[in-house]
């Protein structure tokens, strides 16, 4: 199937239900679910609720796993630490999707506890839960990210402490644009910098929206031309991408720049050419489906193999957005597949002889929650304490 551009906003999950505008029937897409597919999907929206909650911690923090709780394998990694400009972003964004507003708690954390946060207004990429930084790395993409989701709902982005945050972050990517890079921030490589640029682009054009501030989208439209730049650099030198970097940096800024909580403005070939990208940076790009059609994978594909389902979710949304819905119902088919009998999506679908990966990670779940959304899923739910009837 031939990509294609969306020719709506009904499968942009950072918009509101109400304000998204209709869709053509999309086949599968749009079939009502089964009983059994539909117990299913409650039951994994239920426990993605309770893992959200489960990683909300007192204070506010928001880590990427309940390492504290008994269930957690006890020889995985350390999960107790927040990681706000993703973890942030993929909450505020999959809770807005079941009618739930969670900014105040998190943002809280982010002003009052993040070390720094409150002297540069620059996010590191992650921290104690009590505040102090773990990687002092600048976290440009995550800034991006978070300011798009506080934004997508403007009457909460207004509220405090939304849009105080909001205003401390977009003021600090706008002041550092020089128009071809970020003040005080060491240029990375072509993939980590165009990833970069289209978080702050559609970061920025959110927030300047939300709040009424034409400067950020000034800026943001100035950032869209070089990010145009930047994606055909990246495509043209594919084959000659930053090796030495890890394979989960490399994927988390390819699957960003397909989708940076949604699709970026521009050229639809592009666009398209940047989800296939993303495919093969997933290393999924040469998947075989099975020949009668079934949506299923070949069960070979599955646990014991590396895979890994935030990554396949956010995949999905990058190919729903660009008009191939049926791969990305693939995809999402095969990422709920690797949950566990509990319903917890892991890190990754190891072998057994390896140690255990972080289990539920909240990435995972909140992943998938967005592509449910974004594939109609949610809408078949009926609506309960945990799917609460969205704001109008």
């Amino acid at each position: 199937m031939s990509p294609s551009a969306p020719e709506s906003s009904a499968n942009d999950p950072t918009i509101p239900a109400a304000e998204r505008s209709p869709v053509a029937p999309l086949g599968a897409t749009d079939a009502t679910l089964s009983a059994a597919r539909r117990g299913d999907l409650i039951a994994l929206v239920g426990t993605t609720t309770r893992v959200f909650d489960d990683c909300l911690l007192p204070n506010g923090a928001l880590v990427e796993a309940p390492g504290h709780l008994p269930f957690y394998p006890s020889a995985a990694r350390d999960a107790m630490r927040c990681r706000p400009g993703r973890d942030l972003a993929l909450a505020i964004a999959a809770m807005d999707a079941l009618g739930r507003d969670v900014r105040a708690p998190l943002l809280r954390w982010l002003g009052e506890r993040a070390a720094g946060f409150g002297d540069d207004a620059l996010l590191r990429r992650a921290y104690a839960v009590h505040g102090p930084v773990l990687d002092e790395r600048h976290d440009l993409v995550g800034t991006g990210l978070l300011l798009r989701a506080i934004s997508a709902d403007p009457a909460a982005a207004l509220a405090e402490p939304a849009s105080a945050v909001t205003r401390s972050l977009a003021s600090a990517l706008a002041v550092r644009w020089d128009g071809h890079g970020f003040r005080d921030h060491d240029r990375p490589d072509p993939l980590a910098h165009a990833a970069e640029l289209a978080a702050a682009e559609v970061g920025l054009r959110a927030a300047g929206a939300a709040q009424g501030v034409d400067e950020w989208s000034r800026v943001a439209d100035a950032i869209a031309r070089t990010r145009a730049d930047a994606a055909k650099a990246t495509l043209a030198g594919a084959d000659r991408l930053d090796s030495t970097r890890h394979r989960d940096s490399l994927v988390e800024d390819a699957l960003t720049l397909a989708w940076p909580l949604g699709a970026p403005a521009g050229d639809v070939v592009a666009f398209a050419t940047l989800v296939e990208r993303a495919e093969r940076a997933v290393g999924l790009h040469d998947l075989e489906w099975q020949e009668d059609g079934a949506d299923e994978p070949r069960r070979t594909l599955h646990r014991g193999t590396g895979l890994r389902p935030a990554e396949l979710f956010w995949l999905a949304l990058a190919l729903a957005a660009a008009g191939r819905v049926g791969d990305a119902e693939r995809y999402y088919t095969l990422g709920c597949e690797l949950a566990d009998n509990d319903g917890h999506f892991p890190e990754t679908a190891d072998s057994p002889d390896l140690e255990p990966a972080a289990r539920p990670l909240l990435a995972a779940h909140l992943t998938f929650l967005l592509a449910a959304d974004a594939l109609g899923r949610i809408a078949e739910i009926p609506k309960t304490g945990h799917t609460a009837t969205r704001r109008r």
